[in-house]
């Protein structure tokens, strides 16, 4: 027999495929050992394999389906498929930070409404983000507002990541002037699109009915107790519960204000 030949215990320690793996490689002509013993089915595999291995282990750990690992050790897809491939994996792994940091900050939320209700949260810098931005009529109902602009934002065919109503202060009077989405989309039009945030901040959660225009008490209440000085006239509340907004009888937000 071939010195060269190597043991399928031996050749699965090597490369840390699964004897389990192997055999499917086989099965899907992935990998074949290149040599099967006819009396006792040993299965044995080249050194010059362990190269092929390591490069199919890389090709699953990066999430490539066992019919495209195949077309690609056959050499069946053009250098461009492959590129094109790869493009859409990374898609797919960035979209699970995107969720992963989704549920991260959901989690962070959590943890500060429980453990300081009504308090202050946090004083950090707020990055600026993307949102599409709906202005209100005078006495315009927020709730009603909030489900519409849900409702234009699928028409544009982009993805909202959570709600903000922005409320002006003039004069010693708070009133909401605008609601707002974040948005995923780069590309939206500008015409329909603005920037929030980008300054530093005072952060409180607060639960609140939004049936009785608790959000402009609250941020009063926290204006007064708290002695905030602004650093602009606009004060932010970002929605945290994802409820339809026609029916929920409590809104779970933080209030952002922005300071000096």
């Amino acid at each position: 027999m071939d010195n060269n030949l190597i043991l399928i215990k031996e050749f699965s320690k090597l490369t840390g495929i699964t004897r389990k793996a192997l055999y499917l490689y086989d099965k899907h002509n992935i990998l074949k050992p290149v040599f099967i013993h006819p009396d006792n089915g040993y299965r044995y595999y080249d050194q010059y394999q362990l190269l092929t291995a390591k490069r199919i282990n890389l090709l699953k750990q990066a999430g490539f389906t066992l019919n495209e690992i195949s077309e690609i050790m056959d050499g069946k897809l053009l250098d461009d498929e492959i590129n094109n491939l790869i493009e859409e994996k990374l898609h797919l792994e960035m979209e699970k930070i995107k969720a992963a940091n989704q549920a991260i900050d959901q989690l962070e939320n959590l943890r500060n409404m429980i453990t300081n209700p009504n308090n202050v949260v946090k004083k950090a810098y707020l990055k600026s983000i993307i949102v599409y931005e709906y202005n209100l009529e005078p006495n315009e109902n927020i709730c009603v507002a909030l489900n519409h602009s849900e409702e234009f934002i699928k028409e544009l065919n982009v993805r909202a990541k959570e709600k903000i109503i922005k409320y002006k202060l003039t004069d010693n009077q708070i009133y909401p002037v605008s609601i707002a989405l974040q948005v995923e989309n780069k590309e939206l039009n500008q015409s329909v699109s603005t920037s929030y945030f980008g300054f530093e901040t005072t952060q409180f959660y607060s639960e609140i009915n939004p049936y009785q225009e608790e959000s402009v008490l609250k941020i009063k209440e926290k204006m007064e107790n708290n002695e905030l000085e602004l650093s602009g006239s606009y004060i932010y509340e970002r929605i945290l519960n994802p409820d339809d907004y026609l029916y929920s009888s409590k809104r779970l937000s933080i209030f952002i204000f922005p300071s000096k």
